[in-house]
Order: C-alpha cells, then structure tokens, then sequence
C-alpha cells in the first residue's frame, strides 16, 4: 500500500480530508498532496502521525521503503 492509497482506505473508513489532517496535525492540503499523488510521501513526524491515524481507524499501513544493504549499494554504482 502506497501513502495515497493509506489516504483512499481511511477516506473510505468515514473520515474526511480535514479530519485525518486534524488528527495527525497537519493542514489538509498536506493530506490532499498525498492522496492525489502530488506528494508522494510524508516526511518524520508526519509519517509517524499519519501511522498513528490509520492505526486507531483500522488502517493497515503503507509499506515503508527498506534502506538498500552497503553492499548492494556498492554493486549498482
């Protein structure tokens, strides 16, 4: 699941713009920004903010991006 998608499942859960904005202290242009794609993910405590939202509302989360290992990092360069 992808942030916008994270978006679409706690829309779909009754919530509004604004209120997942209210909720993980943000504005709701910011949620709109990734719901729509145009962000295409929150940063630090937003991220965290957001996981706590979807975790109260049954949400499951996004999958977060895993760092590439030093040396897979190396042989692609």
């Amino acid at each position: 699941m992808q942030w916008n998608e994270f978006i679409t499942a706690l829309s779909s859960k009754g919530m509004t713009q604004a209120q997942i904005a209210k909720e993980a202290g943000c504005v709701q242009s910011t949620v709109s920004d990734l719901a729509s794609g145009k962000a295409s993910e929150p940063r630090g405590s937003l991220a965290l903010a957001l996981l706590r939202v979807g975790r109260a509302h049954g949400v499951r989360t996004p999958e977060i991006i895993k760092p590439t290992p030093r040396s897979e990092a190396k042989e692609t360069q």
